[in-house]
């Protein structure tokens, strides 16, 4: 009988090796060129597979700064310091996001958090945000400028479709739905940093395909969609699950988009939780941990669905939902946005004001703090 030959990754742990990747590429590279030369590894074909075989405890050593380094950057430690700045060593906003961020991973660790994408995860891949879609969709349409900013400040979405529908009639409006959304983007870091951190159900008010596409990367058909239509359909074990609330841009005529529709879909008056989409909305803020993303979430009808939920339930316990945003850029608005989030149970984990590619960071940070945990 002839014994299973062995491979260099299956003893002494070297198996660990290929959770250090994005430590392992950042030593080979440009930035590693210090340790590199410190360790004598600058002439050999692959310097951190080296460090990690020959010297463990060195490259243990400088693997913890790297990840300190990363840690601090990513969460902002010295924009919280420049920002708002404290008396003494106190950097209360990055301590408190740092805090965040770990009981995010352990919601993830426990494989039930789910992610809930909105059109800011798009607008790397070359589509508009909501918000400047229906700007450009009102200056088309000549609705009065003033007005528009306004109400699009506001969050007052519906109100700025009403108006357009009721003046250039909504076949204008699903057309310029397609024109913009009915088409392959950019797959952005971000939405593969997505797909690697959840295979399993992603919920999605956006039209767009771009989630998919990031799934169907060397996978033919691996997604199974849901919308309000067909919202009682089984999940298929053998799929993603991605619940596209407001409909498929290859179907536009069923997407919501109208004031109307939105009263069909949620409840004309106060939300309706048996209707389909608030219903299965309910159940997902009821079971699982919810991560928003490219979410603008001001006064709209998920977050009407939340605070009923909320109101249902008379403070029982609920998971802890969480929200990565940009900072605001007064410490006032952050205490008051910090506020109304925890008023809907939604943990803010916050990023350089702005700066919408720290998500990608964030993502990436997460799924790198996984892997570690694997080696520990």
């Amino acid at each position: 009988m002839i014994a299973n030959e062995k491979i260099w990754c299956d003893e002494d742990h070297h198996s660990h090796f290929e959770k250090f990747v994005d430590f392992n590429e950042w030593l080979n590279g440009d930035d590693g060129e210090k340790i590199r030369d410190e360790f004598g590894l600058a002439k050999l074909t692959d310097p951190s597979k080296a460090f990690f075989a020959g010297d463990r405890e060195a490259y243990d050593q400088a693997f913890r700064e790297y990840r300190k380094e990363r840690r601090h950057e990513v969460l902002c430690e010295q924009f919280f310091a420049d920002a708002f700045p404290a008396e003494g060593d106190d950097n209360h906003w990055f301590e408190l996001n740092q805090r965040r961020f770990d009981q995010l991973l352990g919601r993830l660790a426990t494989m039930d958090t789910l992610p809930f994408v909105g059109a800011g995860l798009s607008v790397p891949g070359g589509f508009s945000s909501w918000e400047g879609h229906l700007w450009h969709q009102a200056e088309t349409a000549g609705l009065e400028r003033e007005a528009v900013k306004e109400l699009l400040k506001e969050g007052q979405y519906e109100s700025v479709i009403e108006q357009i529908v009721g003046l250039r009639g909504r076949d204008v409006f699903v057309q310029d739905i397609r024109d913009e959304f009915d088409r392959n983007g950019t797959i952005p870091d971000v939405v593969f940093r997505l797909a690697e951190l959840f295979s399993d159900t992603v919920v999605t008010t956006n039209y767009d395909r771009l989630i998919e596409q990031a799934f169907e990367t060397g996978n033919p058909e691996p997604v199974q969609i849901i919308t309000g239509e067909n919202a009682t359909d089984f999940p298929d074990a053998e799929k993603t699950t991605l619940v596209k609330l407001h409909g498929d841009i290859r179907r536009p005529g069923h997407c919501v988009l109208s004031k109307d529709q939105y009263d069909a879909a949620y409840g004309a008056e106060d939300i309706d939780l048996s209707l389909p989409i608030p219903k299965l909305l309910d159940y997902y803020f009821r079971n699982n941990s919810l991560l928003f993303l490219g979410c603008s979430l001001h006064n709209d009808r998920t977050i009407q669905v939340f605070r009923a939920i909320k109101a249902s339930h008379h403070g029982d316990d609920l998971p802890q939902h969480f929200v990565v945003e940009s900072c605001p850029e007064t410490l006032e608005e952050l205490r008051d946005r910090n506020a109304f989030l925890a008023s809907l149970g939604l943990t803010g984990i916050w990023f350089e004001t702005k700066r919408y590619e720290c998500v990608e960071g964030i993502l990436r940070l997460a799924r790198n703090e996984l892997a570690y945990r694997d080696t520990q």
